[in-house]
């Protein structure tokens, strides 16, 4: 299972495949992979917290 982040509310959540429709902001918007591939964010298939806040800062500095 992968952990996957909206690109409209930064949700997060962990499924085989992205859904269509983000359950949070309910929004078709393109989820981002944020599964931990390396040893340095805790090992294999756990959540990449460093990728889920760069992500979230990224979002922010666009809007402003």
């Amino acid at each position: 299972m992968n952990w996957w982040m909206c690109s409209e509310c930064d949700y997060v959540l962990q499924a085989e495949l992205p859904p269509k429709k983000c359950p949070s902001c309910h929004a078709e918007c393109i989820f981002s992979d944020v599964t931990c591939y390396i040893p340095e964010c805790g090992g294999a298939g756990r959540l990449n917290m460093k990728m889920v806040a760069e992500k979230a800062k990224a979002d922010k500095n666009k809007i402003n």
